[in-house]
């Protein structure tokens, strides 16, 4: 049982970090200019943010209970 549950989470996160690599694939040519903008550099950080969130619920979502 404990065997299957490790699985299925594996196969959550897995599943989980398809769309959040894709996002952040997206955002890198946003990130690469935005911050030597000064008047787009708190966008950045915005994005970078929730970039961050997003990490941290996918991975806090995945631990055992």
């Amino acid at each position: 049982m404990l065997a299957l549950r490790r699985a299925q989470r594996a196969l959550i996160v897995l599943v989980a970090t398809v769309p959040l690599l894709l996002v952040t694939l997206a955002f890198l040519p946003a990130l690469l200019v935005l911050p030597f903008r000064r008047e787009r550099a708190a966008h950045a950080q915005a994005m970078v943010r929730q970039l961050s969130v997003w990490t941290r619920v996918l991975l806090l979502s995945s631990r055992e209970r």
